[in-house]
């Protein structure tokens, strides 16, 4: 876990252990998915999560993490 900061154009750094630990390299995509109170980031290298969200109750329009979530287009 690490604190960051977001800066005064909205962007955040993270750490050399946090991105070690979590396998993220300069131009890796990730998923920012929000909820009340917070954002959780997902890297989507070499991950496939077609099928594996059964039941997930996505209620927002449709958006570019949507094909890597729900493999819909």
């Amino acid at each position: 876990m690490s604190l960051v900061v977001v800066d005064s154009k909205y962007r955040v750094t993270l750490g050399r252990e946090v991105r070690s630990k979590a396998g993220i390299d300069k131009g890796d995509k990730l998923i920012a998915i929000p909820f009340k109170g917070g954002i959780v980031l997902v890297s989507i290298k070499g991950k496939s999560f077609k099928g594996c969200l059964d039941g997930f109750g996505f209620r927002e329009e449709k958006h570019e993490a949507t094909r890597y979530l729900l493999g819909e287009e």
